[in-house]
């Protein structure tokens, strides 16, 4: 892989450093080919985002909505060569003050040591159903 981390550890280090509010930082753990979607189950403004500048341009789209967005990991694993964060996404209402936090689960697909792929789902049992058909996540 190139790098002296486990898959786990540099999803963590990716949310951590989105966290600390150090995006540049962050995006240097995503591909250069890197895709993330956001399907309309989960979002009134369902988009693709690609390559870091897709990723910037997702993490911007907070602004004047949402203040002081994180993505906090509650548990974070790997399942059939993926990683699965389960994670709440906090942050408080721009023009409201009112505390944002919603959970919501990201499956990551990790290639040559960095995030290519991010797909999130409203729960756990989507995600793996999403990975390994609905009648696994049944189980």
């Amino acid at each position: 892989m190139g790098v002296a981390t486990s898959n786990v550890d540099l999803v963590q280090a990716l949310y951590h450093r989105f966290t600390l509010d150090d995006v540049a930082s962050a995006l240097e753990l995503l591909s250069e080919d890197f895709r993330g979607e956001v399907p309309p189950s989960m979002s009134a403004e369902p988009d693709v985002y690609e390559g870091r500048e897709g990723a910037l341009r997702y993490m911007r789209a907070f602004e004047g909505f949402i203040e002081d967005v994180r993505f906090e990991p509650l548990e974070v694993r790997e399942h059939g060569g993926k990683v699965i964060a389960e994670l709440r996404m906090v942050g408080r209402g721009a023009t409201s003050g009112i505390e944002v936090d919603l959970p919501v689960v990201v499956v990551h697909e990790i290639e040559d040591g960095k995030v290519k792929r991010m797909d999130p789902y409203p729960d756990l049992d989507a995600a793996l159903a999403a990975l390994d058909g609905p009648e696994a996540a049944a189980q």
